[in-house]
C-alpha cells in the first residue's frame, strides 16, 4: 500500500496533474479551482505516494451544521482496484468524524458507473438529482451517508434543501 499523507503545497502539479488524468476535460478542476479548494481553511486532503509519485488523492471540507463534503477522490489507473480509493476514503471519513461531522456529501456525474458502485458500497446512498450540474448539461447526483447514530435526524434535515 503506498505512503499516505497529508496534502503539502509542493504537491500541487502532480495532484492537478491526476485530476486532468482521471476526469473529463470539461469535468477535472482547472488549477484555478483545485488551488481554490486545496486553500480554504476547512479542506482536509489526504495523498497517497508511490516512489514519490501521486498515486491518488481525496479532497474534502468541513461544512456547517456537522457535514462532511468529498470534493475529489482521484485514483491512478495503475492504482485502481487495489484498495486505495477505499483507504482513502475510509482515512477522510475519521477525519470528518474527529472533527464532530454527522454526515457526508458528495456530488457524481449520472454517468460515473464505476464511482456509484464504489460510493454505493462505502455506504452512501442517492438523495436527490441534480439537474445540468456538470458542463454540457450532465446531470449529476447528490450521495450522501450518516456517519454518526446522533446524526441521522440532522442529515435527513440536511437533505431537505
Amino acid at each position: 500500500m503506498p505512503e499516505m499523507r497529508r496534502f503539502r503545497p509542493e504537491d500541487f502539479e502532480q495532484l492537478w496533474a491526476l485530476d486532468q488524468r482521471c476526469f473529463p476535460r470539461d469535468i477535472a478542476y482547472s488549477r484555478q479551482e483545485l488551488a481554490y479548494y486545496l486553500r480554504q481553511a476547512s479542506a482536509i486532503c489526504l495523498t497517497a505516494w508511490e516512489e514519490e509519485q501521486v498515486s491518488g488523492f481525496i479532497l474534502g471540507h468541513l461544512e456547517a451544521r456537522g457535514v462532511g463534503h468529498i470534493i475529489t477522490l482521484d485514483v491512478d489507473s495503475s492504482a485502481r482496484r487495489t484498495g486505495l480509493g477505499s483507504a482513502l476514503m475510509k482515512a477522510l471519513e475519521a477525519k470528518f468524524a474527529a472533527a464532530g461531522c454527522n454526515s457526508i456529501l458528495l456530488e457524481v456525474a449520472v454517468n460515473n458507473r464505476s464511482a456509484l458502485e464504489f460510493y454505493k458500497r462505502h455506504g452512501y446512498t442517492v438523495l436527490k438529482t441534480l439537474r445540468r450540474y456538470y458542463p454540457g448539461g450532465l446531470d449529476g447526483l447528490l450521495m450522501g451517508k450518516p456517519i454518526a447514530i446522533t446524526g441521522s435526524s440532522a442529515f435527513r434535515e440536511l437533505i431537505q434543501w
